[in-house]
């Protein structure tokens, strides 16, 4: 009961962590952010935090890692028995939902703002975020090709044509400032055409 509270108690310091860490590099820049602001904003000691991450870097990888957390639980599903539709509409839901919230959408920017004085901060994101995505999404879909549910002899191939149909003309926008978080009715339109086109072009062939 102890070791349930305790573990409790940690999550929830991490957690007001990461989210420290999140207003921090957007409110001064990556490059300029540092452990001591943080610690600072979080009102204890650069010990308690160093007790979670080492240096910013790996709290900046573990803020993109909780984004890709969406992936691999909404992807459990397929081991619940649902179809590849069922599969995909949740999870184009859910990562369309979390890639065009304002929170993702200000970490890309942050991201493509610093790149070009930091380069290994664009691969520190891609091996941490979108990458990992890819591969999980990749994963589920070999299996569906597998089974005969889809025609995806190259799977990877297919994620990344996935999250281009659900990213649309909509992500690109909301990185340019020029829509606002899109409403629950528009995110579920866009995933609905994504996965239409998506298994009509990856339709299992006749054997």
């Amino acid at each position: 009961m102890r070791h349930g509270i305790a573990q409790s108690i940690r999550d929830q310091r991490r957690e007001r962590i990461l989210q420290t860490a999140r207003d921090v590099f957007f409110e001064e820049g990556y490059s300029a952010a540092t452990m001591s602001m943080i610690a600072a904003r979080l009102g204890g000691s650069k010990a308690t935090l160093y007790a979670y991450f080492k240096n910013k870097e790996d709290l900046f990888d573990e803020i993109i890692r909780d984004q890709c957390s969406i992936i691999r639980s909404t992807l459990g599903l397929a081991d619940e028995g649902a179809d590849v539709r069922t599969t995909l509409t949740a999870l184009g839901l859910e990562l369309t939902t979390a890639l065009n919230s304002d929170w993702a959408i200000r970490t890309l920017q942050l991201v493509m703002e610093e790149s070009v004085r930091n380069p290994d901060l664009a691969l520190r994101f891609d091996q941490a975020g979108p990458r990992l995505g890819a591969e999980g999404i990749a994963a589920y879909l070999a299996g569906a090709h597998q089974r005969g549910q889809i025609y995806a002899p190259d799977p990877l191939s297919a994620a990344q044509v996935l999250a281009s149909l659900l990213k649309g003309d909509l992500h690109f926008r909301r990185m340019l400032g020029l829509e606002p978080e899109p409403t629950p009715e528009v995110i579920a339109a866009q995933v609905e055409t994504a996965v239409n086109v998506f298994l009509a072009a990856y339709a299992p062939r006749p054997r």
